[in-house]
């Protein structure tokens, strides 16, 4: 059965060249921010990557990339912004108990060890990365295809 059989709706699965392009740029963002972290850069965590996400996602409303690549988009940005540093600390060995090398947690404790942040951080980049993708992803689409609505009707009324 073809893709375009099971098509419920265009907002779902989305148009296709937007539902391959967004993947896409958003793995060579994530490929530049890792290089970037990995070479000092201050790439890691930040709250500018919730603020990319939305633009991510409500780009993808506007484009009608569809929900289910933005949500999956948006869970490899959540994904990476909780398991890419501890997974540096934990290959450079540059590993200490707070600092650039944890993800981001709302108590201030830390791991005992690298492997242990890393594990921490895969497994709550699992868990919370999905909750962020999904939040995240329906608030940003749902203002992307609102104002790509009210762009169509005001140069439709011209």
């Amino acid at each position: 059965m073809a893709l375009r059989d099971v098509r419920l709706s265009p907002h779902l699965i989305g148009g296709s060249p937007a539902r391959t392009a967004l993947p896409l740029a958003v793995v060579g963002l994530l490929l530049l921010a890792s290089v970037g972290f990995a070479v000092g850069l201050n790439t890691g965590i930040s709250l500018w990557w919730i603020a990319l996400a939305l633009g991510i996602a409500v780009a993808a409303g506007i484009a009608g990339a569809g929900l289910v690549p933005t949500v999956g988009s948006l869970w490899l940005v959540g994904f990476w912004w909780f398991a890419f540093p501890p997974l540096v600390g934990y290959l450079t060995g540059n590993w200490t108990g707070a600092g650039r090398y944890s993800y981001p947690r709302m108590v201030g404790y830390g791991y005992q060890s690298a492997r242990a942040e890393l594990l921490g951080g895969i497994e709550i980049g699992v868990r919370l990365g999905l909750q962020f993708a999904v939040v995240v992803g329906l608030v940003g689409y749902a203002v992307g295809v609102i104002v790509s609505r009210l762009s169509t009707r005001t140069s439709g009324s011209k």
